[in-house]
């Protein structure tokens, strides 16, 4: 799929595991180590466009990662953090929670070719 035609939410995903995998980060994600893409959030302004995702990896662990990025234009300031979630945690907290939506990333998993497990 062309970056032009992917939704923003796919773009700042694939950034952000570009980023990740990066072993002096410390973590070293690739898309091979996740198992399922749980849950997503965004809270895009016009300033500041914000992203993270809850990730089940295939070791068993769980991470958070969160993408942020000064602006829409190419080049602009970018980070991300990532952090470990704790046996139990669905979800970790963040700062200004009422301003984020969280959502269900079915797209995700598709485009790296996993299939969730059954929601019934």
């Amino acid at each position: 799929m062309q970056e032009s035609l992917r939704p923003a939410d796919l773009t700042a995903f694939l950034r952000a595991l570009e980023l990740g995998a990066v072993p002096e980060g410390g973590f070293g994600v690739t898309a091979d180590d996740i198992a399922l893409v749980e849950s997503a959030w965004q809270s895009p302004g016009a300033v500041v466009l914000a992203y993270g995702w809850v990730l089940a990896l295939k070791n068993g662990r769980r991470l958070h990662l969160e993408y942020t990025r000064q602006g829409a234009q190419c080049g602009a300031p970018e980070e991300l953090e990532i952090a470990t979630l704790r046996p139990g945690q669905s979800c970790p907290a963040l700062d200004g929670d009422a301003a984020v939506c969280w959502y269900r990333p079915s797209h995700l998993n598709v485009h790296l070719g996993i299939t969730p497990p059954s929601l019934h």
